[in-house]
């Protein structure tokens, strides 16, 4: 009879140190910097991206190409920027490793591999599992399942900001003939290994994706069935952020929430043109919802016809990071750029800027806000962002607005 962390569905294994390239000293503000380089700080020749930010220069993103010369796997791995330099966190394992997000403190980092060997003790088969990696103890952790039943696969972690809670998607196998599998948003404990199905499960309700968690995982936010809510895990209630104005259901899909640390605002895409008054562009827009005012603002985008889209909401709830592009015009005009707002005032600030002062060339994508909203990481392959960029893929980089804590 198994007990404890083995029998919540959860195993772990250790792994030897992982080790950690030089960091470099503060640079003035506001700059750009290039962070996905090998620890010599050469440019690498495969693309890296996706990048997930904590508190300060906390960043975990996935490269294509080795940083490290024990790297020699040929695999999609996930690494993590701290202040004392970038070290790998999937390792190399046997498979490729993705969607890396850390905690405010980079102690905690959760990230997804279809590897059998991530760990001392293997697993038989290459379905993609969460697993969290314990930068301190150089421990993993995974979630195997969910009531006793394995899942088929695992995704989009989460760990909330105080390093203690893991959001994430699973599939379970289909319980009997012709059931379809429904993708499901789960929530784990560290401290107990206790796993709570977060979303809907009754007939009907679709597929769950996009988690997000507060700090201490009281609130989730996610996307099912083409709406955001919020699930409030201690009294089970739960909030729909993507309502229109009038308190109706909105008349387009919603996705990608984005939550503030203490649960109470939200930052999501909707296609929707109800939400609030003076939505015109026909388009996805960014939104947040206050959820204990019921306001709604929209983030418009740089012109009268652009779209706003892949939110991230900074954890003090103050700024929001976002792509946008123009719907007419030339070429350059529609290429999406990389901004940053300061909600209280409006204030909006172009994140992805070039070494003249005007937008990147190539699209940038993929943006996280840091806890304060003094940094912001995006990825894009834009030659222009910084000096020497001739590798031609994508990169990770920094754009620092204000000193961060």
């Amino acid at each position: 009879m198994t007990t404890g962390l083995a029998a919540a569905g959860v195993l772990f294994g250790t792994m030897g140190a992982l080790p950690e390239a030089a960091g470099a000293d503060p640079a003035p503000v506001p700059v750009t910097e290039r962070v996905s380089v090998d620890r010599e700080g050469a440019q690498l020749a495969e693309p890296s991206y996706d990048p997930d930010m904590g508190e300060g220069r906390i960043t975990a993103f996935t490269a294509e190409g080795p940083l490290w010369q024990q790297d020699t796997n040929g695999k999609p791995d996930v690494h993590k920027v701290q202040n004392s330099g970038t070290g790998p966190v999937s390792g190399w394992p046997d498979g490729p490793s993705y969607d890396g997000s850390p905690c405010a403190s980079g102690r905690m980092t959760g990230f997804v591999s279809e590897s059998t060997d991530v760990t001392t003790r293997p697993l038989p088969d290459r379905r993609p599992v969460v697993y969290v990696h314990n930068t301190a103890q150089g421990k993993y952790s995974w979630v195997r399942g969910y009531q006793g039943v394995l899942f088929a696969s695992a995704g989009q972690p989460t760990v909330d900001p105080h390093c203690q809670w893991l959001t994430f998607t699973a599939t379970l196998p289909p319980a009997g003939p012709g059931e379809q599998p429904r993708s499901h948003v789960y929530r784990f404990v560290f401290n107990g290994g206790t796993v709570d199905r977060v979303s809907d499960a009754s007939p009907g309700a679709g597929d769950a994706s996009d988690p997000d968690i507060s700090a201490g995982g009281r609130y989730v936010a996610y996307e099912q069935g083409g709406e955001v809510h919020v699930r409030d895990m201690d009294t089970g209630t739960v909030e729909k952020a993507s309502v229109a104005r009038d308190g109706g259901a909105a008349d387009g899909t919603s996705s990608a929430p984005s939550l503030s640390a203490d649960g109470r605002r939200v930052a999501f895409a909707s296609r929707a043109s109800n939400l609030v008054d003076g939505d015109r562009n026909g388009g996805v827009d960014v939104f947040v919802r206050d959820l204990d005012t019921g306001v709604t603002t929209l983030v418009r985008g740089p012109a009268k016809k652009s779209w706003t889209a892949e939110p991230s909401l900074s954890a003090d709830g103050t700024h929001v990071a976002y792509t946008a592009a123009r719907t007419t015009g030339g070429t350059k005009n529609r290429v999406p750029s990389v901004y940053l707002r300061e909600l209280t005032t409006g204030k909006t600030q172009l994140i992805s800027v070039d070494l003249k002062g005007g937008r990147n060339d190539l699209a940038a994508r993929n943006p996280s806000v840091n806890a304060d909203g003094g940094v912001v990481a995006f990825d894009s392959a834009s030659s222009d962002l910084v000096s020497g960029d001739t590798n031609g893929v994508s990169d990770v980089f920094l754009r620092t607005v204000k000193n961060s804590q």
